[in-house]
């Protein structure tokens, strides 16, 4: 396990990450980045794999991961392909980079049996109550971004897309293609999500 040397609202949220896939084998990282969630995740008891369709994301990933049990493949993911089954698939904050439909789908289609579908996601409040979380979380957010010295994707120049679809939308998906599972409004303006393939 190696702690990512930056800390932005993504990475705050890779403990709970941990937490999730302990007992997973086989992990697909879905917009992978540089790599760092992998390499917090990784302890030579999991095969994760990590796929970005950007060039300069999978080189820096390459370099920060040496482990025989990590790979990763320059790809969209619309058209990844495997044989493999994951145990865990997980988006942290790439979902939104494609048609969501599709890709929750695709993910279904590559979890094992009770495989878990886990996203860290932003989307766009819709309701009463979205909004007043999102009011709420405005302090607390800058103050602790302030004090933890944030280093946001772009610094690290990952890609990153705020075409966001609204909060109801993504829900409906969610519970249409993942019924009986759990979702979670995070401190850092992004979304908890954890689904099972049954």
């Amino acid at each position: 396990m190696q702690k990512p040397n930056y800390w932005n609202h993504n990475t705050a949220y890779y403990k709970w990450l941990k937490e999730q896939v302990k007992n997973s084998k086989e992990i697909l990282d879905v917009g992978c980045g540089d790599g760092s969630l992998v390499a917090f995740l990784d302890d030579n008891s999991k095969n994760i794999t990590g796929i970005d369709p950007d060039q300069s994301c999978i080189n820096k990933a390459n370099i920060l991961n040496t482990s025989k049990k990590v790979q990763f493949i320059r790809e969209d993911f619309e058209s990844f392909e495997s044989i493999k089954r994951y145990d865990s698939i997980i988006f942290v904050a790439s979902i939104h980079h494609m048609e969501m439909g599709m890709a929750l789908k695709k993910a279904k289609s590559l979890l094992s049996q009770n495989g878990k579908l886990l996203i860290v996601g932003l989307a766009r409040p819709s309701t009463m109550t979205d909004y007043i979380i999102e009011i709420l979380r405005v302090l607390p957010s800058s103050v602790i971004s302030k004090i933890k010295k944030m280093h946001s994707s772009e610094d690290e120049n990952i890609p990153v897309s705020y075409n966001l679809m609204k909060m109801s939308e993504v829900r409906k998906l969610l519970f249409n293609l993942f019924p009986n599972s759990k979702i979670r409004q995070g401190l850092f303006y992004r979304y908890l999500f954890e689904g099972f393939n049954r």
